[in-house]
């Protein structure tokens, strides 16, 4: 595992990209194996693209919470400090663990 810092998104703020975008919903965390998975939910979309459109559900997984909020707030972002998930194993029983909560939606460990 690699320490790093996780900048926390706005949540509900639109976030455009050339193709699309994705708007980060909501953040929690989930146990597992003694200690705490942060993650986010949220909405992508493709709506500009020559290739057509498509939206979908997502979760993504900066990995396990270490510390949270260790600066940021009122007009700053606020930042964690997580550690990132390497083993393989884990990474798979993570997204396993997620998909079976969250069906249909793309789970992305980072």
């Amino acid at each position: 595992m690699a320490k790093m810092e996780f900048t926390h998104p706005e949540l509900g703020e639109e976030i455009r990209s050339l193709a699309g975008y994705y708007v980060p919903r909501e953040e929690q965390t989930m146990p597992y194996q003694g200690k705490e998975v942060l993650l986010l939910l949220g909405d992508a979309c493709i709506d500009s693209s020559c290739c057509g459109c498509a939206s979908w559900s997502y979760v993504q997984v900066p990995g396990f919470l270490v510390r949270k909020h260790v600066r940021g707030g009122g007009d700053k972002p606020e930042v964690s400090e997580v550690d990132t998930i390497e083993d393989k194993a884990v990474r798979d029983g993570v997204v396993q663990s997620l998909g079976k909560k969250y069906p249909g939606a793309r789970v992305e460990v980072w």
